[in-house]
C-alpha cells in the first residue's frame, strides 16, 4: 500500500512538473528536457495574436459594403450576400486562431487587442455611393493585403511548425482561392460591361452581374 502511495505521488508529481514546463517559460527548452519544436514560440504567437485583428478588420469591412448593398436604396442582393460571405469566412480565421492559441495553452489577455482605428478600414466603399466594381477591387485589395500578412506571420512561425501549417492549411489557401474568385468575378463584370458604358446599358449590367452572384453562378 505504502509503494502504492508513493508510485501515486511519483506520477502525480512529475504530471504537474510536465504541465509546468510544458511551454518551456518562452524559452528553447533545454532546461527542461523539451524541444524546441514542443514549446510554442513567442514570436510566433506575438504574431498571431496581432494578426487575429487583421481578419476581423477585413470581417467588419465586408460587413459594412453588405450592409450597404443591402440597403432598400441600393438592392443590389448578389453583391450582399457575396461581401456578407466573406465576412464570414474572415471572421471564422480570426476564431481559427484564438482556438489554436487556447489550444497551444497561450495566455490571451489585455495584449489581445481589438481597437479599430478609422483609418485603417481603408477603399473606396467608405463613400456614400460605390459602384459593384468598385467594391470588387476594393475587396481584392483587401485580400491580398491580408494575404500578405499572412505570409509574414508564417514567416515568424517557421520554426513552431503546428504554428506555420495551421497558416498554411486551410487559412492560406483559402485566402488564395478568394483571390482567384474576385479576379474572377472583377474580369466577368468587365466582360459584361464591354460595349454597355452608357448608363442604362451599366445598370443592366449590374443588374445581371447581380443576379450571377445570387444564383451562385459565378
Amino acid at each position: 500500500m505504502a509503494r502504492f502511495l508513493l508510485a501515486t505521488v511519483l506520477i502525480l508529481g512529475c504530471a504537474a512538473t510536465l504541465e509546468a514546463n510544458f511551454h518551456c517559460d518562452g524559452t528553447n527548452g533545454d532546461s527542461t528536457g523539451f524541444p524546441k519544436e514542443v514549446c510554442y514560440i513567442e514570436k510566433c504567437t506575438k504574431a498571431i495574436k496581432s494578426h487575429i485583428k487583421n481578419e476581423f478588420e477585413a470581417a467588419f469591412s465586408y460587413m459594412h459594403m453588405g450592409a450597404y448593398f443591402a440597403q432598400d436604396t441600393v438592392a443590389r442582393p448578389g453583391m450582399a450576400k457575396f461581401m456578407l460571405e466573406s465576412a464570414s469566412e474572415e471572421r471564422s480565421h480570426a476564431i481559427l486562431m484564438l482556438d489554436y492559441l487556447n489550444k497551444r495553452g497561450v495566455p490571451i489577455s489585455q495584449d489581445l487587442n481589438f481597437a479599430f482605428n478609422e483609418s485603417s478600414i481603408a477603399g473606396e466603399y467608405k463613400k456614400e455611393s460605390i459602384t459593384l466594381l468598385l467594391a470588387l477591387e476594393a475587396a481584392l485589395t483587401m485580400e491580398m493585403t491580408v494575404t500578405n500578412q499572412i505570409h509574414h506571420v508564417v514567416k515568424e512561425c517557421e520554426h513552431d511548425y503546428h504554428g506555420a501549417d495551421v497558416f498554411t492549411n486551410p487559412i492560406l489557401d483559402e485566402q488564395h482561392e478568394g483571390i482567384r474568385k474576385l479576379q474572377g468575378a472583377i474580369q466577368e463584370y468587365k466582360n459584361l460591361l464591354h460595349g454597355h458604358d452608357q448608363p442604362e446599358g451599366r445598370a443592366m449590367v449590374d443588374f445581371i452581374f447581380d443576379q450571377k452572384l445570387l444564383k451562385e453562378s459565378l
